[in-house]
């Protein structure tokens, strides 16, 4: 069925070109992508360097990653790319299990538990935070501690803190489900069947974007007004635009500087913080040829430090880059967290050691247990449309490519 209602979406990451997607199959000729940037992709940023992808931002999808998977597919996007190789080590660079020899037994009896637990909460799995159990709204370390798992614990914070998301002892439990459920945990665990998209995860939405009727990069948008049920006025850098309906999938945190909200969504959308990330790109010789984590460097007081690095191709070909993983520490300078992450490289035994490029990222827009605990999401899922704007991106379902498309999918399918 063709339908001549005229979408707008902010922002090309994943949700916006997932977004229109899924409203062209559903008949919508008139839709809009705006991206302020000038390229697609978003938090998803493959780089080239002597012929070869890196990644800058999203690093790897899971084998669990059904609907991600599913638009490889429909994109004709192999799912193989350079085979990932792990381990532990300590601060001093001497590599370490990841869980203690003493510790193995009560990680057994915790792992055999974890299905029977995890069981309780499927509906974690639902598209959106609105409707989850309130014992998942306290910390992580707080929900493990209750249940039991001691052990398991660090585990997970060895795949959560990694990569940007904080600390479990802070952050509520609700979101670390969302990326580690039962399966993708798994994922993580047993690594040799990650997706690691030889072509680079940005090369997904390069293809969905150019699928896109209406795709204006370098497009600002400035100014939201709704001027009357079902006018939406956009003001761009480019000039006036005018929409039956918006989704916005950028920063919810920016959005009152952009649009009339009342007091109350106002107060809602403050309430959003993100975690401040780093993704360095190093060249460097005679560095262990797989990926690594440093469990030692990823708790709150130890920002600035690097967490984990990712040496892509190690499998296939001859490469000297290497990208470091470090939650930014804003007492630290530039050049404290550089000297800083050289030293645990030259730990590793790196040698020649070379910045290549930095990229700093807003990351994991989220709030606090307080809001949850007091219906963030319920107030959030109440105002979809409300100022003839609708919300999805990274704080509707948490930022994996996953999650962003399962949302975008249901946000169209409910909407739409």
């Amino acid at each position: 069925m063709i339908k001549d209602e005229k979408i707008g979406i902010v922002g090309a990451g994943i949700s916006g070109v997932t977004l229109a997607y899924e409203l062209a199959k559903k008949g919508y000729r008139h839709v809009t992508i705006m991206e302020k940037g000038d390229r697609v992709g978003g938090k998803c940023h493959s780089i080239e360097y002597k012929g070869k992808t890196y990644e800058m931002g999203a690093l790897i999808g899971l084998p669990s990653y059904k609907s991600t998977m599913e638009l490889m597919e429909e994109f004709d996007l192999k799912e193989s790319g350079p085979l990932l190789e792990r381990s532990f080590f300590n601060r001093e660079g001497t590599r370490i299990s990841q869980v203690p020899k003493e510790q193995m037994a009560d990680f057994a009896k915790e792992f055999k538990r974890l299905p029977a637990l995890f069981g309780r909460y499927e509906s974690i799995k639902a598209p959106g935070l609105e409707d989850i159990p309130s014992d998942l709204c306290k910390p992580f370390a707080s929900w493990c501690d209750e249940n039991g798992l001691f052990v398991l614990k660090q585990v997970f914070m060895h795949y959560f803190s990694a990569f940007g998301y904080g600390s479990i002892d802070e952050v509520p439990a609700a979101y670390v489900m969302k990326l580690l459920n039962f399966d993708n945990l798994m994922s993580f665990i047993e690594i040799t069947h990650m997706i690691s998209w030889p072509k680079g995860v940005t090369e997904l939405i390069k293809r969905m974007g150019d699928r896109a009727s209406d795709l204006r990069l370098t497009c600002e948008v400035n100014r939201i007004a709704q001027e009357e049920p079902g006018k939406v006025r956009v003001e761009t850098n480019q000039g006036e635009l005018y929409f039956d309906k918006v989704i916005y999938t950028a920063s919810l945190h920016d959005l009152p500087d952009k649009t009339n909200l009342d007091a109350e969504d106002r107060k809602l959308m403050e309430k959003i913080v993100f975690e401040r990330f780093r993704v360095y790109a190093y060249r460097v010789d005679n560095i262990p040829k797989l990926s690594g984590y440093i469990p030692g460097n990823m708790g709150p007081d130890r920002r600035g430090r690097m967490m984990a690095w990712y040496y892509r191709w190690a499998d296939l070909a001859e490469s000297d880059l290497i990208t470091v993983y470090v939650a930014q520490n804003d007492s630290m300078s530039d050049s404290e967290m550089r000297e800083s992450i050289e030293a645990t490289l030259a730990s590793l035994g790196g040698e020649n050691i070379r910045l290549y490029m930095m990229k700093s990222w807003n990351h994991f827009p989220h709030v606090d247990t307080a809001a949850l605990q007091r219906g963030f999401y319920t107030q959030l899922e109440r105002a979809q449309g409300k100022y003839g704007i609708y919300f999805a991106g990274e704080i509707m379902n948490f930022p994996t490519l996953e999650n962003c498309i399962i949302y975008a999918k249901a946000l169209v399918e409910r909407y739409f």
